[in-house]
């Protein structure tokens, strides 16, 4: 990849952190953890995702560490690292590691009266991860909004974010995707929470013979978070297409958090 796209990598994610100031303090709303709906919460913490996907294309397991980390009150790195196991149906299996994440996220606002917190941020994603072993490969920036509000017991948050596909050598129209969704938990007991999300994603930019392109997949996600241990949290669900535009026949979340 030319070095002018890495530069302008960092340029962006330079500029989201923009809004970060530093103050004496910021109390963040204690949401809980979603499986795939961003959190507006400002983190310190280390991650490990399982995210295990079966498709008519074949199955990949994806195993990601990450370790998020507040630079400022209100201003958050996060790092992720995966390693990827495909199987495809046609060809050989595959395993090594994925493309790298890094992400800046800042909460713009957040009223602790009203439960409620605001943030915006950047994603990029690095082509460290083999396109011609089919464990990634791709360059893309993604901003995004998410928010959240508590009332009582139950909590909600939402997000929207839209991906753009800068690889230099990509052959015809840069694909481009537009994601949301929704998330509640009802806070059954302090160690546990049942929780469901519904996503949508549209193709937006895709070449001409694309099946998906200009189409909306949606998606819905049971599952729950439970407290083990102090300061950590599993979560686990299962994603499930609900219309005929769909990558995948299901796709299992699980990630273990520990807070510090």
């Amino acid at each position: 990849m030319p070095r002018i796209v890495y530069l302008t990598l960092i340029v962006l994610l330079v500029v989201s952190a923009i809004p970060a100031y530093a103050e004496d303090e910021f109390q963040n709303i204690p949401f809980f953890y979603p499986l795939v709906t961003r959190r507006p919460v400002i983190e310190r913490e280390l991650e490990l995702k399982v995210l295990h996907d079966k498709g008519r294309d074949g199955r990949s397991t994806e195993v990601t560490g990450a370790i998020e980390w507040p630079l400022l009150p209100r201003w958050q790195v996060e790092l992720e690292v995966p390693l990827i196991f495909a199987s495809p149906a046609q060809g050989r299996d595959a395993g090594g590691i994925g493309d790298l994440r890094l992400e800046n996220k800042v909460a713009v606002w957040n009223s602790i009266d009203h439960s409620a917190q605001l943030a915006v941020g950047m994603e990029a994603r690095f082509p460290t991860g083999s396109a011609r072993r089919g464990l990634g490969g791709e360059a893309t920036v993604e901003p995004f909004v998410t928010g959240g509000i508590a009332f009582g017991p139950v909590d909600i948050l939402a997000d929207i974010a839209w991906e753009f596909n800068i690889n230099a050598h990509v052959k015809g129209p840069q694909e481009q995707e537009l994601g949301a969704g929704v998330a509640a938990a009802y806070i059954l007991h302090r160690n546990f929470a049942p929780l469901l999300e519904l996503r949508t994603v549209t193709l937006t930019r895709a070449a001409a013979d694309d099946a998906l392109r200009h189409r909306t997949r949606v998606s819905v996600i049971p599952g729950f978070n439970a407290r083990l241990l102090p300061r950590t949290t599993l979560r686990m669900g299962v994603e499930l297409p609900v219309t005929d535009a769909r990558r995948s026949d299901y796709v299992l979340h699980a990630g273990f958090v520990w807070e510090f």
